[in-house]
């Protein structure tokens, strides 16, 4: 009765077991995200088509989302002096912009693998014409930092970076032009929206420009449009065809050997006579020009060129015998031939000549050894291997990732920061010197940017002189982003060489700023510092690929936004200080005061680096 019972209840187990595997439903499994930013192996660059159309509109895109910064000194100027604000509350707000539209590109890598960059330009200009909006009804210091600085900065950083990947994924051999067509669209927009402020403050004062600026802004809603996915418009490559074609044309050494037997004399480069060993054939170079190719054979040219002298008969019964003795030494030394022998030419004609001694021997291969065709047994042997290669090598990237992970799981939570961040670079002078020296100067150079009209209409000039000025820095800036290029080929000087001449140029314009006067040699001076801001937009970018490896620079680039924000929240705060104290003469001055000390670093760390003989940086450091 026991066993009977426990039966029973066993039986009872398994069928509710059964039953719950096939009645419940399982939950599904959800799939796998796919990494929007994975194109492929096999993906090629349009290069043209609809990449054009992306390329105006990232141009236009951007012409439409800057004019709000770079007129924020015309535009902003009004309102800020009705509700009082001080010079440390304006800067504060615009390098908090500045400071939050870097930070944007830290996630830049993880956005792009969820998002494809039409939905992140589509969220940007979102963002940025609400904080453009928005900050026409702003009153307070704190409502200009979330809806300037934080809303549209944000805005303006992912709107940039998708725009930026979008003509980088769209084009690769003519990258160069689409960028350089693209930023040249930007750069009207500094040249034509100055006098736009000043008639839209004449006509509609403070907030209806702003009103009117925010309507602007929005049109890099449309042009976040037209980003596509790039494989709508990317060739598809002829690989399996390929492979196919290939695979067809195989021929085993059965099929291969029937057509040398029916080879002329002109069916190759190299010619043999199947019937007649005695002359084996030419090596045609060009026509009219014969050449005999055996007798460059070592031992076979040799004793061919002994023959020669005899009759036809002796020539073949002493060469057979000749050939029947090399080939019963050789019959007891093959796997020595075979590894001595290469693949080449000559040895390739030496085994067809022995195959041409006895056509007996043939006839009884092809009969007795069941020598035949085997195209179709060796084309699905090579589609087995192939197969076989493709899993092999899968398995293999599988056990790396895995590999990974548990090296990964091994280690800290410092070590994660360290290996994400990649903050080994942290630990070479030369591009802790070049970030540190770069986003300095960068930093001095667009706040007097964003900050000249305050500096021109605290000396006491007009919004349309301030937009004369402005306009000519712009002009002479884009001349010097088309000529220098061209002007530059053959000058034999480093990226960071002329970087540097280029923000000495801007420096020595801003001191006779505070030293004039005379409005017309403002003017001049602006020309001037136009003709440097033209070299440090040339040169800025390719300063530190010129000295980090190609693998780290992601990191490095990281980590030079990541100084740029702490460079803009800790030092904007201060030149609203100096300004408050002392004016913003002392503010240009402190400005060059701290550009000449991050060049006097990078003098010093060059000269240290020619005298140890170092040109780069270490790519182990």
């Amino acid at each position: 009765m026991m066993g009977i019972e426990l039966k029973t209840t066993t039986e009872e187990a398994n069928a509710i077991a059964v039953y719950k595997d096939t009645t419940i439903p399982k939950k599904p499994k959800k799939p796998k995200k796919r990494d929007k930013s994975d194109l492929g192996p096999d993906f090629i660059a349009p290069d043209g088509g609809w990449g054009w159309v992306v390329c105006i509109a990232a141009g236009l895109s951007n012409l439409s989302l800057f004019p709000p910064l770079q007129q924020y000194g015309l535009i902003y100027r009004q309102r800020m002096a009705t509700y009082g604000f001080d010079a440390k509350e304006v800067t504060t707000i615009v390098n908090a912009e500045l400071a939050l539209s870097s930070l944007v590109g830290l996630v830049n890598g993880a956005m792009f693998r969820r998002f494809t960059f039409r939905q992140v330009a589509i969220a940007g200009s979102l963002l940025a014409f609400s904080g453009i909006l928005l900050s026409a009804f702003c009153e307070t210091f704190v409502q200009y930092l979330i809806c300037f600085s934080c809303t549209y900065g944000i805005g303006l950083g992912l709107c940039m970076a998708a725009t930026s990947l979008a003509v980088n994924t769209y084009f690769k051999n003519k990258r160069r032009k689409a960028t350089g067509f693209s930023w040249t669209l930007t750069g009207l927009g500094a040249i034509v929206f100055p006098h736009i402020s000043t008639l839209l403050l004449t006509s509609y004062g403070a907030q209806g420009a702003i009103l009117v600026y925010a309507a602007v802004v929005l049109n890099s809603f449309l042009c976040a449009l037209t980003l596509q996915p790039v494989l709508r418009h990317s060739p598809k490559p002829p690989i399996t065809a390929v492979a196919t074609t290939q695979n067809d044309n195989y021929e085993c050494e059965y099929c291969q050997f029937q057509k040398k037997d029916k080879r002329s004399i002109f069916s190759s480069e190299y010619v043999f006579n199947d019937d007649d060993p005695d002359k084996p054939g030419y090596e045609i170079t060009e026509p009219g020009t014969p050449m005999i190719a055996r007798a460059n054979d070592g031992w076979f040219g040799s004793k061919l060129s002994l023959a020669m002298d005899k009759g036809p008969r002796y020539r073949s019964t002493k060469l057979l015998k000749q050939l029947s003795k090399q080939e019963s030494y050789e019959s007891d030394y093959d796997t020595r031939r075979r590894s001595m022998y290469k693949s080449n030419y000559f040895n390739r004609e030496r085994e067809e000549f022995d195959r041409y001694a006895s056509k007996a021997s043939v006839n009884a291969k092809s009969k007795s050894d069941g020598f035949h065709c085997t195209c179709a047994e060796e084309k699905a042997l090579l589609q087995i291997q192939s197969e076989d290669m493709k899993r092999e090598e899968e398995f293999r990237l599988q056990a790396l990732l895995e590999e990974d992970k548990l090296a990964k799981s091994r280690m800290s939570f410092w070590q994660k920061v360290v290996l994400f961040f990649d903050l080994g670079l942290l630990k070479n002078f030369t591009f802790v010197n070049l970030a540190a020296g770069m986003t300095i100067m960068m930093f001095g150079e667009i706040n007097f940017s964003v900050l000249t009209p305050f500096i021109l209409n605290s000396f006491g000039y007009s919004d349309a002189q301030i937009s004369l000025a402005m306009s000519l820095l712009a002009g002479m800036d884009i001349a010097v982003r088309f000529l220098a290029p061209l002007v530059l080929e053959k000058v034999k000087l480093g990226n960071q060489a002329l970087f540097a001449i280029g923000i000495i140029i801007i420096s020595i314009g801003r001191l006779v700023v505070t030293l004039t006067d005379s409005y017309y040699m403002i003017l001049a001076v602006f020309v001037l510092i136009g003709f440097g801001k033209g070299f440090r937009t040339i040169f800025a970018p390719l300063i530190i690929p010129s000295y980090v490896p190609l693998n780290r620079l992601p990191a490095a680039s990281g980590l030079q936004l990541i100084l740029c924000s702490i460079i803009s929240f800790s030092l904007g705060p201060l030149l609203g200080i100096i300004t408050d104290s002392f004016g913003y003469a002392a503010t240009i001055h402190s400005i060059n005061a701290l550009t000449c000390l991050t060049l006097l670093f990078w003098f010093i760390e060059y000269l240290s680096r020619r005298r140890l003989g170092k040109n780069s940086m270490d790519s182990k450091s």
